[in-house]
């Protein structure tokens, strides 16, 4: 077997137990809150992360890996034997981890290391990920997974709404008067992740109006029976998540699908209460 590493940096998303179970390592990102940062998901859990943010003064923050936390992880990869990894970032219009990843991989001599703009984050980071993971498990050579992990690129979609846009306004993603615009009415934010670009795709009144129409957009994209491998993503709401993950495997043959809790990083810019699907079509890619 052709052996090697996959490396995805700390938006991407798993069920319980997926990472390890799949051996997929993962860049550290970090979340500032006040004066503190936190490395998401090893000292700041999700229901920690909600609770400190609640106040209305918190403004979280994020940053991408340092050069030496990247290097300190291909160096332990190195050590345990992996000549060869693929890195997998969220999109350089969104971070700076692609260029981090990439300048660090360049001064590791004794390894090759290929980094992936994943053109997307969280979700379907992850979805390439585990194709990277059924590649290697399936005996594929490094080539092999580096060609998946590149065609999944910019073929990942992520559709999600988003209960608030007060945070987008913490985080400088929308101005304050637009927030409160939309606070008032109880606007209702339906954003699209494509090829790098995050954008809104609509906006309603109400969670079940949203709810609805986020479907409407994913099935305008994705009929009705295509294969596709997914997962749905949320923020502090596993519920409603729940509910749309089960509608997309009812709706559409799901060849992986899981839901999970997309984290502090992903919590940081768009809040509680977001659920989302992440998918690409199978047969685009096999």
């Amino acid at each position: 077997m052709d052996r090697f590493a996959i490396v995805v940096d700390g938006t991407a998303t798993f069920a319980a137990g997926m990472e390890r179970e799949l051996d997929i390592r993962a860049l550290p990102l970090h979340v500032d809150i006040g004066n503190e940062s936190f490395t998401s998901g090893v000292d700041l859990t999700a229901d920690e992360f909600y609770r400190r943010i609640a106040a209305p003064d918190v403004k979280p923050g994020t940053s991408q890996p340092s050069m030496g936390e990247c290097r300190d992880i291909y160096d332990k990869l190195v050590s345990e034997g992996f000549r060869r990894m693929i890195v997998i970032t969220i999109a350089t219009e969104l971070s700076g981890t692609y260029s981090v990843a990439s300048t660090t991989a360049q001064q590791v001599p004794n390894a090759r290391i290929e980094v992936v703009d994943s053109r997307t984050l969280a979700g379907g980071i992850s979805l390439i990920g585990t194709a990277c993971a059924r590649a290697r498990r399936d005996g594929r050579s490094f080539e092999d997974a580096v060609g998946v992990a590149r065609r999944i690129a910019g073929k990942a979609h992520i559709l999600a709404a988003a209960d608030t846009l007060e945070y987008l306004k913490r985080s400088g993603r929308v101005s304050g008067g637009a927030a409160l615009f939309g606070s008032l009415l109880a606007v209702k934010p339906i954003l699209e992740v494509e090829d790098g670009k995050v954008q809104a795709a609509d906006r309603v009144r109400t969670r079940e109006k949203a709810t609805a129409r986020l479907k409407e957009l994913i099935e305008a994209k994705v009929p009705p029976g295509t294969r596709i491998n997914a997962c749905t993503l949320h923020t502090n709401d596993p519920e409603r998540a729940r509910a749309l993950g089960d509608w997309a495997q009812a709706r559409f043959h799901c060849v992986e699908h899981w839901v999970s809790e997309a984290g502090p990083v992903i919590g940081a810019r768009a809040g509680p209460g977001v659920i989302g699907l992440c998918w690409y079509r199978s047969d685009d890619v096999a």
